[in-house]
């Protein structure tokens, strides 16, 4: 039986990460379509970079390893749980002990029910999963990139940080991303490590096709209301987001801090009646 293997597009070996150790959380993936995190991923070793794939689900981190690994990357699988400080600083130390420095962390883990937080315990999941494991995963890789100089911390939240519409809990726990990413660029940046944060629109990831809150958001007619969300017609996929933090990390973001870059094809860039009209129109 042949393996399924996840697809990846051709890329460009360019070495632009060659040296860099990078820490991506949430990297796990099944299938042939990747999360935004495997994406990511996939996209730094063929960069060059080394990787540290996070995740709380092991055959889902060594699906992932596969597709790192049939690229030439190098590659570690570290298991935990973001929500809890312990979990996070064993990682980053499985991370010291395969590579040395950390160069990288990209906090990617996130869950997206889609459904109303009408408890406190899915309320706490949330906002647990999306913003305090950013938060504790940032504090394990801080000591290290302090005692290096440099360091960069790229955060994935959504355009349901900058518009409603994606349910109360999901929006605070990315919104907080949004603030945190400022707060850490400001207290972070002394010490030479630069923290920014990337906003995916409507991208077709599976996180994002099983969305709840947009009753069957799998289904062809949702996603063509998802395309039409976009000035350009059409849905993103994980790899713009991959591409978009690429760009953070690098050499070529030198002087870039403290800002959230949407990845959402003009979404955020409308006034709402006309992104209706859009929609709405058949």
């Amino acid at each position: 039986m042949n393996e399924v293997r996840l697809e990846v597009p051709e890329i460009s070996r360019d070495g632009r990460l060659r040296g860099k150790v990078a820490v991506v959380t949430g990297a796990g993936s099944a299938g042939t379509m990747g999360g935004t995190g495997a994406n990511i991923a996939v996209l730094f070793a063929a960069k060059g970079a080394k990787l540290v794939l996070v995740d709380i689900d092991q055959a889902r981190a060594e699906h992932t390893l596969s597709a790192v690994r049939a690229l030439g990357g190098e590659a570690v699988v570290a298991i935990g749980d973001i929500t809890r400080a312990d979990h996070c600083r064993r990682m980053i130390e499985t991370a010291q002990s395969a590579f040395g420095a950390i160069d990288i962390l990209v906090n990617n883990a996130a869950i997206a029910p889609g459904e109303q937080a009408n408890t406190e315990e899915l309320w706490d999941r949330i906002i647990d999963i999306n913003l305090k494991g950013a938060k504790l995963m940032s504090d394990a890789v801080l000591d290290p990139m302090k005692a290096q100089g440099r360091g960069s911390i790229v955060h994935i939240s959504s355009i349901a940080a900058l518009a409603a519409g994606g349910g109360i809990a999901y929006s605070a726990s990315k919104g907080g991303m949004v603030a945190m990413t400022k707060a850490q660029a400001y207290e972070y940046g002394p010490h030479g490590i630069r923290v920014n944060n990337v906003a995916p629109g409507h991208v077709a990831i599976p996180m994002g096709l099983n969305f709840k809150g947009w009753n069957g958001a799998g289904t062809d007619a949702i996603r063509r209301k998802r395309a039409r969300a976009s000035l350009l017609g059409t849905e993103g996929t994980g790899w713009d987001v991959a591409y978009a933090v690429l760009f953070l990390v690098s050499d070529e973001a030198a002087y870039i801090t403290g800002h959230t870059l949407p990845v959402d094809g003009g979404t955020t860039a409308v006034m709402p009646i006309v992104m209706a009209e859009r929609i709405l129109t058949d």
